[in-house]
C-alpha cells in the first residue's frame, strides 16, 4: 500500500468588507474568505485537489502552483466549517499491481508550513474507494478533514493530516498443503482392502477438494472424492494411489505404494515381493596430467591432439598430477601411475578417495639421460577403469 502522507492546509482568513448603501453608516461584513494551500503529494502524482466545506457544500478545485502544491480560494459566511480534501490522480489504475516506489515516508514535517494552531487530525484512513477504474477526472487516492472556525474580519490556520486510500496490490492465492497420507496397510490381499487418509490444509482457509487415482487398472475406491477412503484390487500387483487436494484452482499431490499379493488357496505359500534398488557407476576418466620440475614442466589434457611433454632432466625429481572424473560418489576409487623405462615413483597425494572429480599427485625420479619414456596414469572404480598415457624424453 501507499505510504501515508501528510498536507499542510493553510488557512488564511480574510475579512472583506462591503459598501453600506449610505457612507455614513458602514457595516461590517459576517463572511470570510480562506486561502487554502495543499503541499505533499503522493506517489502517484495528485492531478486534481478537491477541498469542500461543510455546511453549505461549498467546493473549489485548487489551481496547481506548481513546487508540489495546489492552491485555492473559498468565501464563507462566519461559523465553524468541516474541510474535506480529496486528491485525484489519473496515474494510478486501480488492481494495476503498481508497486509503491514513490515518495519516502520521513517526508514532511508537521509543522513547518504555516502555523501548527488548530491541528486536528481526523484519524484513521477512510475505507478505501470503489474499485471503478480511472475516470476523465482521476481516480480518487487520498482523502482527510479537520475543522475550521471562520471568523469575520479574523483569520487562522489550520495544518490538515490526510491519508492514502488506495488498496495494496493483490498477491496470489497461497495453494493447499498436504501434511501427510496414511494407509491403514500397505500389503493387502486380493480380497483384502487398506483404509487411505489425507491430512491436508489451506492456510487462507478455502474449501478443499480431494481426488483419489490408482495405477493398478483393477483398483477400486470406495468414496474418491474424500479425505478418507477405502481402497481394494481384483488383481495382484504393486500399486501407487494418488492424491490430489485442490482449492481455488491451485492442487498438489502426493503417492504411496501398496503391494496387493494373490490370495493362497488351498492353504499355499501365496505370492512375496522383492524390493530391488539401482545404482549407477560411472566410467572413471581422467583428463589431463600435469608435470613440473627443474626444467620447467607442462601440461597435457585429454582433448590435446598432441600427447608429448617437453623434455626432462635426468635423475631429477618431478612433480605429476593427475586431473580425474570419476563421476559418482559410489563406488570403490584407486588410482596409479606408471613409467615404461624406469625411474622411481612415490606417491604424493590422493584426494580422490571419495571420487567425485578429483586430484591424485605423484613424484617421478628421472632415469639416465637418453630414455624415452612412456607415462600412464589409471583410475579404478571396482570393474571400471580407464587409462592415459603421455611420452617424454630425458635429457
Amino acid at each position: 500500500m501507499l505510504k501515508r502522507f501528510e498536507i499542510a492546509l493553510g488557512v488564511l482568513l480574510m475579512a472583506l468588507t462591503l459598501g453600506a448603501c449610505q457612507p455614513d453608516e458602514p457595516q461590517q461584513s459576517n463572511e470570510g474568505e480562506a486561502q487554502v494551500t495543499v503541499r505533499g503529494l503522493s506517489a502517484y502524482n495528485i492531478t486534481r485537489m478537491v477541498v469542500t466545506a461543510q455546511p453549505g457544500n461549498v467546493s473549489v478545485t485548487l489551481d496547481h502552483a506548481g513546487n508540489g502544491a495546489f492552491s485555492g480560494r473559498l468565501l464563507l459566511p462566519a461559523g465553524d466549517y468541516t474541510l474535506k480534501a480529496e486528491g485525484y490522480s489519473t496515474y494510478y489504475v486501480p488492481d494495476s499491481g503498481t508497486s509503491d516506489g514513490g515518495s519516502y515516508d520521513a517526508g514532511y514535517s508537521d509543522g513547518g508550513y504555516d502555523s501548527d494552531a488548530g491541528y486536528s487530525d481526523a484519524g484513521s484512513p477512510p475505507p478505501p474507494p470503489m474499485d471503478g477504474g480511472s475516470s476523465s477526472s482521476g481516480t480518487l487516492v487520498a482523502t482527510g478533514s479537520a475543522t475550521i472556525t471562520i471568523v469575520a474580519g479574523g483569520s487562522t490556520s489550520v495544518t490538515l493530516r490526510i491519508y492514502d486510500i488506495t488498496p495494496p496490490p493483490s498477491q496470489g492465492d497461497i495453494g493447499p498443503f498436504i501434511r501427510s497420507v496414511k494407509s491403514s496397510k500397505t500389503e493387502i490381499t486380493t480380497t483384502g482392502s487398506t483404509l487411505l487418509e489425507v491430512d491436508a490444509v489451506d492456510l487462507d482457509g478455502d474449501a478443499l477438494s480431494y481426488s483419489w487415482f490408482s495405477s493398478c487398472p483393477s483398483g477400486t475406491f470406495t468414496n474418491p472424492f474424500s479425505a478418507s477412503t477405502g481402497w481394494s484390487s481384483s488383481s495382484p500387483g504393486v500399486c501407487k494411489l494418488s492424491v490430489k487436494v485442490s482449492s481455488r484452482g491451485l492442487s498438489v499431490t502426493e503417492t504411496i505404494e501398496v503391494t496387493v499379493f494373490t490370495a493362497p488357496t488351498d492353504g499355499g505359500p501365496g505370492e512375496g515381493t522383492a524390493v530391488v534398488n539401482g545404482e549407477y557407476i560411472a566410467r572413471p576418466v581422467i583428463n589431463g596430467i600435469y608435470v613440473s620440475g627443474m626444467m620447467g614442466g607442462g601440461s597435457v589434457y585429454r582433448y590435446y591432439t598432441n600427447a608429448t611433454l617437453p623434455p626432462v632432466q635426468a635423475g631429477a625429481t618431478y612433480y605429476i598430477e593427475m586431473q580425474i572424473d570419476y563421476g559418482t560418489a559410489f563406488g570403490s576409487f584407486d588410482n596409479n601411475l606408471e613409467s615404461d623405462c624406469g625411474g622411481s615413483i612415490t606417491r604424493s597425494y590422493n584426494g580422490c578417495s571419495t571420487g567425485g572429480y578429483c586430484n591424485s599427485s605423484f613424484n617421478w625420479t628421472t632415469p639416465a639421460a637418453g630414455s624415452v619414456c612412456k607415462l600412464t596414469s589409471r583410475a579404478v572404480n571396482g570393474t571400471l577403469a580407464d587409462s592415459f598415457s603421455v611420452g617424454v624424453a630425458v635429457k
